[in-house]
This record gives C-alpha cells, structure tokens and sequence, in this order.
C-alpha cells in the first residue's frame, strides 16, 4: 500500500487538538502494542477491540477493515493526548519535586517504594488526582507534559 492509499484511510479531523486523555492515551498504546501490522485484513480480537475502542471512545467513524484501523489508531498515538490545565502552585511543586530527578527512559516501569520519582507519583496521583501509570518514565514525562503546557499558556498569556 502506497502513501496516497494509507492517507484515504485517515479519519482523523486534521488540526484537531489531542482530545483524548491520558488514560485513554495509555489503552490506545496498549492496544496498538498487540496488533500485528496489517496483512491480508484479517481482523482478529485484537483489531477488533482496538476498533471498538476508536469508535466509542475515541469517537471515529472508520471501516472494520485492519489498514485503516492500524492507521488511525498509529495517528491518534502520534497526536499525544490532552494536557490538563494546572495551577500555578501545582506548575511550583512539580518544578520542586522534578528538580535532580534523572531522566528516564520513556518506557522504564520501575519505581522503587521510595525515592524522588516515588514522590512525583505521589504528588501526581494523590495530591493532583490524575492517572499516570506506576513507573519512573511514565511519572517523569507525564509531570513534564504538565509543566510544559503551564508554560506554553503563561507565554501566550503576556
């Protein structure tokens, strides 16, 4: 299949802001990681629920076919997800809390009982109630996808 074959299968509206949330982010990623590329368009349980899922949650109107599928869910999955909103005091905090943490990988899933990561969770989870996924990477870059909104809003509020 050719470039102008895979963009006839896009349905998602072009400019559009992310619109889904990072827990609903997280199930697309998990659901894309079991779906084998598309082949003969065989659609097994696994396309089918992925499917399932940008239809009702992701509200996509798209053919049960496995190319379009795997195309639009890969789409929404480089689009990203939508950033909360936070306070200034919550943009302090993590600043606070995210000051020496080293950077980890993005897929690293430890997080230790303790520990500056360990806090950022805590923080994320209990204090700010938001979903983040228990590990050192998804923590770090969840809480800098936060910081980074608050600034880009303080830049285009002056």
């Amino acid at each position: 299949m050719n470039k102008h074959d895979l963009l006839k299968l896009n349905v998602v509206p072009e400019g559009r802001e992310p619109w889904l949330d990072y827990q609903s982010y997280v199930t697309l990623g998990r659901l894309f990681d079991v779906v084998q590329p598309p082949g003969q368009n065989i659609i097994d349980s696994n396309y089918a629920a992925l499917h399932s899922f940008l239809v009702a949650i992701a509200g996509l109107e798209l053919p049960m076919e496995a190319a379009s599928i795997h195309f639009n869910a890969f789409t929404l999955l480089r689009r990203g997800y939508k950033v909360e909103d936070i306070t200034e005091t919550e943009y302090k905090n993590l600043i606070r809390l995210m000051a020496g943490l080293e950077q980890p990988d993005k897929n690293d899933m430890e997080l230790y009982d303790s520990g500056g990561h360990r806090d950022l969770y805590t923080y994320l989870t209990q204090m700010m109630g938001l979903f983040v996924e228990p590990g050192r990477g998804p923590v770090w870059y969840r809480a800098q996808a936060l910081i980074d909104r608050y600034q880009q809003l303080e830049k285009e509020t002056v």
